[in-house]
């Protein structure tokens, strides 16, 4: 199938929720902004330009969208999600008194701006030692010896690698590649949003990857990404259920939320075959890290490193 063969849907829009906080409230809110949205969110320092009752000096404003069904039975979630938000907002002063009240602003954002938006921002990287990422419309950079690009466009799902919680997984994916004794040939990619880590598992040495996203969104895009890389004879892009994929894994990687990543770890470690390997990402570091690892490790892993950026964690473990 050819990029330009994939059929879009209608244009979508988005609730955009700036919550500007206290910065001691910071961690418990981004916590429950990622559990609300399934998605990642960005935090700036001081006001969000929209007016504050805060201090610039203990400001910071979390910033997430929210997508808005065109039609279906989940029309009416958008709304309760922004509910939830309102209460949980009124709830968290309880805890901790001394801090101001949170500010919370809701916006629309449609589709075309997005787009705009995204583009402002994703520019090359290099994110480990040998992998660089470049949207399509920049010229190549100059790659030290031995390094190598991903050529891609986010689109509409996540993951341009500017997001702490990619750049950790893709540092633990590089490092094992590198250095694990045992050859990692066939990879699974959970919820793989633009395909970036998929496709950095090719890079890295995987012979075969299976990408899956249950956003038809994240699908096209990843899809398209993968053709742009030449890489659509070693990566399988799939909305098939978790549930439904056979085990034999040498290794697992999953850039998800606490939440799902805690429903998934029976069926993760049964898809992993033994001594295979598992990187998690998406966790807050502390409380949600320590959660996680608590969990997989019930499930027959042990811990081989944590790497931390920002507020967020990535765990490599190994299955015993």
């Amino acid at each position: 199938m050819s990029a330009s063969s994939i059929k879009h849907r209608s244009p979508k829009s988005w609730y955009k929720v700036s919550i500007q906080v206290d910065s001691r409230l910071t961690e418990p809110v981004a916590a429950f902004v990622t559990d609300l949205t399934g998605t990642g969110f960005e935090i700036s320092s001081g006001e969000n330009g929209q007016g504050h009752t805060l201090p610039s000096n203990s400001a910071e404003t979390i910033t997430a969208y929210i997508p808005i069904p065109l039609d279906g039975p989940d029309r009416d979630a958008p709304a309760e999600k922004i509910e939830a938000l309102r209460q949980f907002l009124l709830k968290i002063r309880h805890f901790f008194p001394d801090c101001p009240v949170p500010v919370l602003q809701i916006g629309t954002i449609m589709e075309e701006d997005w787009g705009k938006k995204w583009k402002s921002f994703f520019t090359s990287l290099q994110i480990t030692p040998t992998l660089t990422i470049k949207p399509t419309w920049e010229i190549a950079a100059e790659l030290k010896d031995g390094g190598t690009v991903i050529e891609m466009d986010p689109g509409l799902a996540f993951g341009t690698g500017h997001h702490a919680s990619t750049q950790l997984a893709l540092l633990l994916l590089e490092e094992l590649f590198q250095n694990s004794e045992k050859q990692l040939e066939k990879v699974l990619d959970v919820g793989t949003g633009s395909g970036i880590l998929a496709m950095a598992c090719c890079l890295f040495g995987a012979k075969e990857v299976l990408a899956l996203d249950n956003d038809p969104d994240a699908v096209d895009t990843a899809e398209q990404n993968i053709l742009r890389n030449r890489l659509e004879g070693r990566i399988t892009v799939s909305s098939q259920e978790v549930s439904s994929v056979k085990a034999g894994f040498d290794l697992v990687v999953a850039n998800i939320t606490h939440d799902t990543l805690a429903d998934f770890a029976k069926l993760l470690a049964g898809l992993i075959n033994p001594q295979g390997f598992l990187v998690l990402s998406g966790v807050l570091k502390g409380d949600q890290e320590n959660s996680i690892g608590g969990i997989y490790v019930q499930q027959g892993f042990a811990y081989v490193k944590n790497l931390h950026k920002d507020e967020w964690a990535a765990l490599l473990l190994q299955k015993i």
